[in-house]
């Protein structure tokens, strides 16, 4: 219920920051891009059973998978303050939770492990340094992560709002087309009911990819 609080109050704040930053966004430089690279995640931490484990108390933590990552991008550079923006950001990475004997307060307990994909869309407010050809950049702002786990028992999905890092540069090959490399932090906290287990998710992703912008007239 709290969770849902979150969400709703997330998505409210976005649509009405969108609609108060039209009028800017009119005049604005925007671009679109696509990215590729990988996600190091950390473990998943603060772990304890829930459902059928939920006599087992708090665990340690549990190994996840280093995995490839893919997304796309789209933003806004404000023509007054050319250094200033806003980002969409989605990406999709399958950090699986390896299978492994854990350590619950309440005794020993197999995990089977899980499949385990991790979408986020990420919503940030940037800076750059405006330079004609290298920009350096970093932002910050809140993601909306949609987690889908595949264990022995059965198939979970959980929507978590988290905190969202992002900093990189770019580097133009024309006025309207630049090569960019970043990395990202994400930060969330998972409840999959049905494998009985919640805990907090934390990736590193580091990618590079392509922009393509879009000039106001003269520029």
């Amino acid at each position: 219920m709290r969770k849902s609080r979150y969400v709703s109050a997330f998505l409210f704040t976005t649509v009405m920051g969108v609609m108060f930053l039209l009028p800017s966004l009119a005049s604005a430089e925007s671009y679109l891009g696509g990215q590729l690279g990988f996600t190091i995640p950390e473990d998943f931490s603060s772990v304890f059973g829930t459902g059928f484990r939920a006599g087992f108390g708090r665990s340690n933590n549990f190994d996840m998978n280093n995995s490839f990552t893919y997304g796309v991008k789209a933003g806004h550079y404000f023509d007054r303050y050319n250094w200033l923006g806003v980002e969409a950001d989605f990406y999709t990475t399958t950090p699986h939770i390896n299978g492994q004997v854990a350590q619950f307060t309440g005794g020993l307990a197999g995990v089977p492990g899980a499949l385990t994909r991790v979408s986020t869309m990420a919503f940030s407010l940037m800076g750059r340094y405006p330079g004609e050809k290298f920009q350096p950049y970093a932002g910050m702002g809140l993601g909306l992560n949609f987690a889908k786990a595949t264990g022995a028992f059965a198939k979970d999905t959980d929507t978590s709002p988290g905190f969202h890092l992002v900093g990189g540069a770019r580097l133009f090959l024309t006025k309207e087309v630049a090569l960019f490399g970043e990395y990202k932090y994400d930060r969330a906290t998972f409840r999959f009911v049905d494998n009985g287990i919640t805990g907090d998710y934390m990736g590193h992703t580091f990618t590079t990819g392509i922009t393509f912008h879009f000039l106001p007239p003269g520029r």
